[in-house]
């Protein structure tokens, strides 16, 4: 379901934000609270991309992991600070091809 149609819904919607990992260390740390977070069944859950894209390479694999693994609808967040037309559009085509 897309998180526009979650919104229009007559019920309070509920969100969690998860900010990736600076490091690839991290990773398992962020996937484990991602699983605690969904157990909760938020309406929805977001992932940053880090500001000015700092942490952006883990967005979309974070967001894609929730989504496929935990049945939660994710949002993948897109910074487009630091980053020419081209690279933008490579993050949007691969965020529409994971279904987020």
């Amino acid at each position: 379901m897309k998180i526009s149609a979650l919104l229009r819904e007559d019920r309070p919607a509920v969100s969690f934000e998860v900010f990736p990992p600076k490091t690839s260390d991290a990773f398992d740390k962020v996937e484990s609270a991602a699983l605690e977070i969904a157990a909760l069944r938020p309406s929805f859950m977001s992932v940053t991309y880090g500001a000015g894209g700092g942490t952006s390479r883990f967005t979309l694999e974070i967001a894609q992991s929730i989504e496929a693994r935990y049945g939660v609808p994710t949002l993948a967040h897109l910074t487009c600070v630091s980053s020419d037309r081209a690279a933008v559009q490579r993050q949007i085509d691969a965020i529409c091809a994971a279904g987020l």
